[in-house]
């Protein structure tokens, strides 16, 4: 009780701004050398320790209680005073219990001190933490764009319906300096676009194009395909929008009936009235809707550049056409420019489009919300905020968490990664990367029961297009988030100088191995797998070795081969179906060994593989089993996914089925 009524005392003293006095150094026992606090010197165990100096505070002697402290204890006495301090500040958080004075033990302190109260091991879990903290900045970056939004909103509509109105009286009380502009204009465009002139059949072209009902018929399919991307409230709004502007368009027409300018030899015959421009207000509303959806879809920087210079564009040249075919008025033109921004302010605000959206879905209960770590190898992607920010728009919309983060390096290909996003207890792993990341992603996961969904980003992606999956990046995000587990196996490999490893596709050692290895990085980064082809041909000469291929229990058969492959699918690189009968759920490893003579066999080879042929003999052989031992005569290229490992003589697999748990494309999406 006394200490909590001494540090009060100290907090009020600090609001008033009196400094606390610093108390006297207590009493202490020196502990002799070697020997434990307040040990008796007479003790024949410590009789090796020296006497404490004359005049040392705490110690009965010339010093005695009245002594002065040396500077040491001085020091002492300021460290624990900060300490004090310190304890108090974050008493009040509840994170550090009271020390006990030392008056209360007549006890020094040990000399190995203790930990401030705000050392890091006090602290909580730093992954928790760091992961509320971005939750709880991701909830105030998307209050504060909602609130930005709406402020937008609001003002477009109060400025531009301030705007309209005031064009709106001016034209119902045939405001003179605005007729006798109007009426100018249009006479001066009936010497410029005459029939039949070529700027006529323009504008003409340029009118069909952009009649109301063509663009009111985009909007609502570019709505559709926005809601089925899961922006259900954006879709809706741009229906609603355009929805809105046609009433309001034909209401004010009807209310204003402003006749059409009157032309001797019109270009084209107008229907209706004149006030707003019909063609104008809806091509503003459609253009300038669409950016906004571009935006809230967060295309890339070029891709809101020219959707923004189109939009600009179509405007303006539809506003051009009208006045240039003499069917409407300048005023016209301009009334639909201003109510435009007043119609789309209006309904986002309506829409609540400002709002962030419901991450459980418009109609969906509540549900716990998971987790998803992603295991990215920077140097693969092109744009790597661009693809954050894809990912974590379709976890936010999924109701997931929001992402963590884990970038491969040159030193680790992404084992390190996918064990701290599995002690993180995530609900699925990403694995954003080529070939090789995929494998260490796919390795680091078997009987885990945690699913892994691949954004392929590489140059093979052998596993993503043997399994079906998308190649698109967008679509590859949404079938990670949204897709059905699938149970696949993989291979546990060994083998001399190579550590206990797996594979989900193929290894391979020879020729195989050889043509990876060679294949041109620049060339593979412009035209992809095609560059293999290149390194292909530079090595149709690699020469034939000597192997030793054993199949489960049976004995091993001598080959001169080649390239020998064992692999969990069967399509290689082009669509080239190399082990047409492989699957990879079939709890079944397939071995084929190639092994053509010279050269010119190597067509024939080809074509055996094109037409799936059957047909065995020493130049093409297939096995299949469980396990499978593949030795060689000397060192050789060999590789695991396309990823190229040390050289050696032999590889040692073995079948794990359904170990791996990987996300495809659900059944309703496959349909």
């Amino acid at each position: 009780m006394s200490s909590k009524t001494g540090a009060k005392d100290r907090r009020r003293r600090r609001r008033r701004g009196v400094k606390a006095p610093v108390p006297a150094a207590p009493k202490v026992a020196t502990a002799p050398k070697n020997g434990p606090p307040g040990a008796d010197r007479t003790d024949p165990r410590y009789a090796d320790a020296p006497e404490p100096a004359p005049g040392h505070a705490g110690q009965d002697g010339a010093g005695g209680d009245g002594a002065e402290r040396t500077g040491s204890e001085q020091n002492e006495s300021q460290r624990n005073e900060s300490r004090r301090n310190e304890s108090e500040r974050n008493g009040s958080a509840g994170t550090t219990p009271d020390r006990p004075e030392p008056e209360a033990t007549g006890i020094a302190p040990a000399t190995t001190e203790q930990p401030p109260d705000n050392h890091r091991a006090d602290r909580p879990g730093r992954t928790g933490r760091s992961a509320q903290q971005r939750t709880a900045r991701a909830a105030r970056q998307r209050a504060a764009r909602s609130r930005a939004v709406e402020r937008r909103a609001m003002f477009a509509t109060l400025a531009s319906s301030a705007g309209f109105a005031v064009l709106l009286v001016l034209v119902a009380i045939q405001w003179a300096p605005l007729v006798g502009m109007d009426r100018s204009v249009a006479t001066w465009w009936t010497t410029v676009v005459t029939p039949g002139s070529w700027l006529a059949d323009f504008f003409v072209a340029v009118q069909a194009i952009s009649q109301p009902w063509v663009l009111r018929a985009a909007a609502v399919v570019v709505a559709a395909f926005v809601i089925r991307a899961g922006y259900r409230r954006l879709g809706l709004w741009l229906i609603g929008a355009v929805t809105v502007g046609t009433l309001l368009e034909w209401f004010i027409k009807a209310l204003v009936a402003r006749p059409r300018p009157p032309v001797a030899r019109p270009v084209s015959e107008p229907h209706g009235y004149s006030f707003p421009s019909g063609h104008a207000l809806m091509s503003s509303l459609v253009a300038v809707a669409l950016v906004i959806v571009a935006l809230r879809l967060r295309v890339r920087t070029r891709g809101k550049v020219a959707a923004i210079a189109a939009a600009g564009g179509t405007i303006l040249l539809v506003g051009l056409d009208r006045v240039a075919l003499s069917v409407h008025y300048v005023s016209d033109v301009l009334a639909a420019w201003i109510l435009a921004p007043a119609l789309l302010g209006a309904t986002v605000l309506a829409f609540g489009l400002g709002r962030p959206r419901d991450p459980s879905g418009d109609h969906e209960p509540e549900r716990p919300r998971r987790r998803v770590a992603v295991v990215l190898n920077p140097s693969k992607v092109d744009d790597a905020t661009d693809f954050r920010n894809q990912v974590e728009r379709t976890a936010q919309r999924g109701g997931w968490e929001p992402p963590e983060w884990f970038e491969t390096s040159v030193d680790d290909p992404g084992h390190a990664m996918t064990k701290a996003a599995l002690a993180a207890e995530v609900d699925l792993v990403i694995a954003a990367g080529g070939d090789g990341t995929v494998r260490v992603v796919c390795s680091e996961l078997a009987d885990s029961g945690v699913p892994v969904g691949i954004v392929p980003a590489g140059t093979g992606n052998l596993l993503v297009r043997n399994l079906g999956l998308p190649l698109d990046l967008r679509e590859a995000i949404e079938v990670a988030f949204t897709g059905s587990d699938r149970r696949l196996d993989l291979v546990r490999v060994e083998g001399d100088s190579l550590e206990t490893d797996r594979f989900a596709v193929m290894a391979g050692l020879g020729l195989d191995a050889a043509v990876v290895g060679e294949a041109p990085a620049k060339l593979k980064r412009r035209v992809g797998w095609a560059a293999y082809a290149v390194s292909i041909v530079r090595n149709l000469s690699f020469p034939a070795l000597r192997v030793d291929i054993a199949v489960d229990d049976e004995p091993p058969v001598r080959r001169y081969a080649r390239t020998v492959l064992v692999g969990n699918v069967g399509t290689l690189h082009g669509g080239l179906e190399l082990l047409p009968e492989a699957e990879p759920d079939d709890g079944m490893l397939d071995v084929v060994a190639v092994a053509p003579r010279r050269l010119t066999e190597w067509p024939h080879v080809a074509w055996r593989v094109a037409r799936r042929s059957k047909e065995q003999d020493e130049r093409l052989h297939t096995w299949r089993g469980r396990r499978v031992v593949v030795t060689a005569a000397e060192e050789v290229p060999r590789q695991l996914d396309g990823d190229v490992i040390e050289s050696g003589r032999e590889l040692r697999c073995e079948i794990e089925p359904g170990v791996l748990l990987i996300r495809m494309p659900s059944t309703e999406r496959r349909n």
